[in-house]
C-alpha cells in the first residue's frame, strides 16, 4: 500500500507524464525520453499507496501549508489588468511584489524568511531535514497509535487515521520530489534527495506491516463498523486494502521474499533505465564528404559543425544542431543517418529495458496475472488489456485516412515527387516517405504557406494576457478567479515567481498556486504541475492543541468551508520554461510572447490546478488528481479544446504594444497550421501505446523475447513512418514511469471530446455546462468510479459499468 517497492511494481509517476504531442511525436525532430524531452511531465500524483499512506505525477504532491486561517474572503481584490500587468510589466512586479532587480539561489537563508511555500522549517536547507524528521516522528507515533487503539471509535476512524498518516509524509515525499526537479540550489536539492531516501525505506516497513493489513481487513469485513463509515472512507479503505493485496500481504514467507525482490529489482532496472534515455549511442555522426552536396549543411549552421582532416562532416549529437539539420538539410542520407543516431541507445539501455519488462512479468505471474499489463489494469478505467488494444485498433482506424492524406500532402514537397506521374498507392506512399524525412517535408510545406507576410500570433499571447484570460474564463465557467498577491521573503525559490491566490464567489479562498512560467538556466524543461498540498477535512481532534501528533511549528494552510468545516487548502505549483522574446523590448521591459502550442501547454497545465482547487474529497488519498492514471488527464486535456476554440481565445488576445485584438482570420491561418500534421501526431501515440502494451504481455517469457525485434514489427505493420534502423524503445522513458498505461493520454483525449461536444461545444463560456462538470467530475478527485462521473457527465447512465461498450463509446469519437 505504501511501499517504495509497491511504487516499484505499480510505476505510478508521481506527476503524470503529460503527452504533448508538438514534443513527444516519437517523429518530432527530437529524441523521446523519459520525463525529460517528451511526454511534458505534468504533475498530477498517481495514486499513492500506503506508503505515502499513498503517495504519488509526473507527476505525478506535497502538503503542508503555512499560516492558520485565511478569512473567507481576500483582503484585496485584483483590478482587471493586475493579472497582465504582474507578468508583463517588470517595473510593475518589482513595485508590487518589492523584489530585487536580480535572483538569488540562496534567498531562504535570509533571517526573515518566512520559510519555501511559507512552510517555517524550510529557511534553509538544513531545514529540509528538520521537517522531514519531525514528520517522520509523528508518523511513527500515530502508527503505533492507531495499531493499538482497539476501541469501537479507533476502529471507526481507522481509515480516517491511515488517510491522515498518508498526508503526514506525502507533505515531505512531494515536497522533496518538487524540491528535487525545480529548486535552483543545491544544497536545498541535496537534503530532498536524502529526505526523500528516508521517508521511502518507512514506507517499505509500512507496506509490509501486517497489523496495519490485519486491522483494516477487519475494518472493511466487519458490517457494524463498515456501516458507520462514509462512502468516501470505505473508497480509500478499499483502495489501500487493494495495494496491500497487490503488494503481496497476505502471501507466505518465501512468496513474500521473492515479491520484496523483484521490486527490488525492478525499481533498481528501471531507475538505471531512466537515467539512461537521453544517453547518445555516439557523440557525433560523421557523414562521408563524397555524400555531401553543395547546399546540404546552410549558411545558418556551417560555424556550428565541423570537418575532420579527411573533409567528413562532423555533426554533434548535442544541442539543437541535428534538430535543424533534420529540417534544413536537402540532402536525405545526411537526414537518415542523423536520425538514425538521434533515435538509437547504447546497448546498455536496451540490456536494462529487457531485464526491466521480464522483471515485471515475473512479478505479475507471482500476484497470479498473466501478464504485467493484466496485473497492472484490473483497477483502472480500461479494466483489461484486451480492452485497451480494441481501443486502439479502433482509434488507429479513425487516424489511417487523415496520416495518408497528410502524407500525400507532404510527399508534393519530396524531389521524387512528378506531377504527372500516376499518384503511388497507399503502400507505395509510405515507402516513399521515411521518418526521416517528415521534419523535413513539413518544413518547406509550411515555407510555401507562409512565403505571404504572415504576422507572428506570439504578439497577441503575452504570459500576463494569457493567465489573464484563464482567471477570466474560470470565471466564467467555475465562478473562481485568480488574485495575484505579493510573496513573502523565502517563500518562493526564486524572484521570477508569482503567486495567486485562488479565489471563489461562494467559498473565498480555495487554493493557491505559484506559477513559474519564466526562462531559467538549468530549468526543467517540461511544462509540470505539481500538488504540493492536497485538500483535506481537518477532523476535530486534529484541531486540539494537545493533538499528539501535530508538528512543532504550524505549517498548514486552512480555509473554512461554507459548511463551517475546516479544510486543509491545496497549494500547488505550475513550471514552465517560457523563453522572453527580446524583440518585444520597450522602456526596458521584455515581454516573453507565447505561440499557440504554449498557449496550449499553459492551458493544459491549468487543468490539472482546477483539478487541484476545485477538488472537495475529505480524505487526503482520493484529494484532486489523485485518481486512476487513466482518467488524471481528463481535466487537462479538456482545457486545451478551450485552448484551441476561437471563441476563447478572441476573448482576452490582444496586442501586446497596441492592444488591438487578435484578428479572427490570423487566428484561423496559424491553427491550419499547427493542425496540419495532427492525425500523424496522433498515430504516433497511438503506435507508442501499443507497443507499451505488447512489451507488458506475456511475450516477455518467449526465449527469443526482443525489444527492438518487436518495435520493428510493429513499425514495418503500421507502415507509415516505419523506423527500421533505430533501437528507439531504449529512448522511451515512459515504459518505465507509465509502464502498460501508456494509453492513458489517447484516452483521456477521447473521453475529453466527447465532454466537450455534450457540454461545452455550444458556449465554451457556459456557467450552468462549467458547474455541471465541476459538480460531477471535478469535485470528487478519486472517491467515485470515475466512469460514475463521467456517465453522469456525459447523461449517459449505461456508462456507469464500464464495460465494453462503454470502451467502445468513448472511442466511437469524431474528433479527436
Amino acid at each position: 500500500m505504501l511501499s517504495a517497492s509497491l511504487i516499484a511494481s505499480r510505476h505510478l509517476p508521481y506527476r503524470l507524464p503529460r503527452c504533448r504531442f508538438t514534443s513527444t511525436s516519437k517523429w518530432s525532430s527530437f529524441p523521446i525520453t523519459g520525463s525529460g524531452t517528451t511526454l511534458t511531465a505534468t504533475a498530477p500524483l498517481a495514486r499513492p499507496t500506503l506508503t505515502a499512506l499513498r503517495t504519488p505525477t509526473t507527476t505525478s504532491s506535497t502538503s503542508f501549508i503555512f499560516k492558520k486561517n485565511f478569512s473567507t474572503t481576500p483582503a484585496e481584490t485584483s483590478s482587471p489588468d493586475r493579472i497582465r500587468q504582474v507578468f508583463d510589466d517588470s517595473q510593475f512586479w518589482r513595485e508590487f511584489n518589492g523584489s530585487p532587480t536580480s535572483n538569488s539561489h540562496f534567498f531562504n537563508y535570509k533571517s526573515n524568511s518566512v520559510g519555501l511555500f511559507q512552510n517555517p522549517y524550510l529557511k534553509r536547507p538544513s531545514g529540509v531535514q528538520d521537517f522531514s524528521r519531525e514528520s517522520l516522528k509523528k508518523a511513527k507515533q500515530l502508527t503505533q497509535a492507531i495499531i493499538e487503539d482497539d476501541s469501537p471509535e479507533g476502529l471507526v476512524n481507522y481509515i480516517r487515521n491511515l488517510d491522515r498518516l498518508s498526508d503526514i509524509l506525502c507533505r515531505v515525499i512531494d515536497l522533496c520530489e518538487f524540491i528535487r526537479v525545480v529548486h535552483p540550489n543545491k544544497s536545498f536539492v541535496n537534503a530532498a534527495q536524502a529526505c526523500h531516501e528516508e521517508m521511502f525505506q518507512f514506507m517499505n516497513i509500512l507496506n509490509t506491516s501486517k497489523e496495519l493489513y490485519d486491522k483494516l481487513h477487519r475494518v472493511l469485513h466487519t458490517p457494524e463498523i463498515k456501516n458507520q463509515l462514509s462512502a468516501e472512507e470505505i473508497a480509500v479503505g478499499e483502495l489501500l486494502y487493494s495495494d496491500f493485496k497487490k503488494s503481496g500481504i497476505d502471501m507466505d514467507d518465501q512468496t513474500r521474499q521473492a515479491f520484496v525482490e523483484l521490486s527490488q529489482n525492478i525499481a533498481l532496472l528501471g531507475q538505471s533505465f531512466n537515467n539512461g534515455v537521453t544517453d547518445p549511442v555516439q557523440d557525433f555522426v560523421i557523414i562521408e564528404k563524397d555524400k555531401l552536396k553543395e547546399g546540404d549543411i546552410s549558411k545558418y549552421y556551417k560555424d556550428l559543425v565541423s570537418y575532420d582532416r579527411d573533409g567528413n562532416l562532423k555533426v554533434p549529437i548535442y544541442g539543437r544542431v541535428p534538430l535543424e539539420l533534420l529540417r534544413s538539410c536537402p540532402n536525405q542520407f545526411v537526414r537518415k543517418e542523423l536520425w538514425r543516431a538521434l533515435h538509437s541507445s547504447p546497448d546498455y539501455q536496451i540490456e536494462y529495458l529487457q531485464a526491466l519488462l521480464k522483471q515485471r512479468g515475473l512479478l505479475a505471474r507471482l500476484l497470479g496475472s498473466k501478464s504485467f499489463s493484466e496485473y497492472q489494469l484490473v483497477e483502472k478505467m480500461a479494466k483489461s488489456p484486451e480492452n485497451v488494444m480494441s481501443f486502439l485498433k479502433n482509434l488507429l482506424i479513425r487516424v489511417a485516412p487523415g496520416v495518408v492524406a497528410e502524407t500525400r500532402s507532404l510527399y508534393k514537397f519530396s524531389p521524387s515527387f512528378d506531377k504527372d506521374a500516376k499518384p503511388p498507392t497507399d503502400v507505395e506512399l509510405a515507402e516513399l516517405v521515411h521518418p526521416w524525412d517528415r521534419d523535413y517535408l513539413v518544413t518547406l510545406s509550411l515555407m510555401k504557406r507562409r512565403s505571404v507576410n504572415l504576422e507572428d500570433i506570439s504578439s497577441y499571447f503575452s504570459v500576463g494576457t494569457v493567465v489573464q484570460g484563464l482567471s477570466n474564463l474560470f470565471k466564467s465557467i467555475y465562478g473562481i478567479h485568480l488574485n495575484p498577491v505579493k510573496c513573502k521573503p523565502g517563500e518562493t525559490w526564486s524572484n521570477d515567481v508569482r503567486k495567486f491566490e485562488v479565489v471563489s464567489e461562494d467559498e473565498g479562498i480555495v487554493g493557491i498556486i505559484y506559477l513559474d512560467l519564466f526562462y531559467r538556466e538549468r530549468k526543467t524543461h517540461n511544462p509540470a504541475h505539481f500538488t504540493v498540498c492536497c485538500s483535506r477535512k481537518i477532523y476535530p481532534e486534529e484541531l486540539n492543541p494537545k493533538d499528539p501528533f501535530k508538528l512543532s511549528l504550524d505549517s498548514i494552510q486552512t480555509n473554512e468551508s461554507v459548511n463551517g468545516e475546516i479544510f486543509q487548502l491545496p497549494l500547488i505549483s505550475l513550471v514552465c520554461n517560457f523563453v522572453p522574446d527580446y524583440s518585444s523590448r520597450s522602456n526596458k521591459n521584455v515581454k516573453t510572447l507565447l505561440t499557440l502550442d504554449q498557449v496550449e501547454t499553459l492551458f493544459h497545465e491549468m487543468g490539472h490546478a482546477m483539478h487541484s482547487m476545485l477538488g472537495r474529497s475529505n480524505l487526503h488519498n482520493v484529494s484532486g488528481t489523485r485518481c486512476s492514471t487513466d482518467f488524471v488527464e481528463l481535466p487537462s486535456i479538456l482545457m486545451e479544446h478551450f485552448a484551441k476554440d476561437p471563441r476563447v481565445l478572441l476573448s482576452f488576445a490582444k496586442h501586446h504594444e497596441t492592444g488591438e485584438p487578435l484578428p479572427l482570420q490570423l487566428l484561423k491561418k496559424h491553427q491550419e497550421d499547427n493542425d496540419a500534421m495532427c492525425n500523424s501526431e496522433t498515430f504516433s501515440q497511438i503506435k507508442m501505446a501499443i507497443l507499451d502494451q505488447q512489451l507488458h504481455s506475456d511475450v516477455v517469457f518467449d526465449p527469443n523475447f526482443d525489444v527492438v525485434q518487436i518495435w520493428h514489427d510493429l513499425e514495418k505493420q503500421l507502415q507509415f513512418y516505419n523506423d527500421s534502423i533505430s533501437n528507439w524503445p531504449g529512448k522511451f522513458g515512459h515504459l518505465f514511469s507509465y509502464g502498460s498505461v501508456y494509453y492513458s493520454y489517447l484516452f483521456d483525449r477521447a473521453i475529453a471530446a466527447n465532454i466537450w461536444e455534450h457540454l461545452f461545444k455550444k458556449n465554451p463560456l457556459d456557467r450552468a455546462s462549467g458547474e455541471k462538470f465541476k459538480n460531477h467530475v471535478l469535485k470528487w478527485g478519486g472517491s467515485k468510479d470515475p466512469w460514475e462521473l463521467i456517465a453522469n457527465a456525459l447523461d449517459k447512465p449505461e456508462l456507469k459499468g464500464g464495460d465494453a461498450k462503454a470502451m467502445e463509446f468513448i472511442g466511437d469519437v469524431k474528433d479527436l
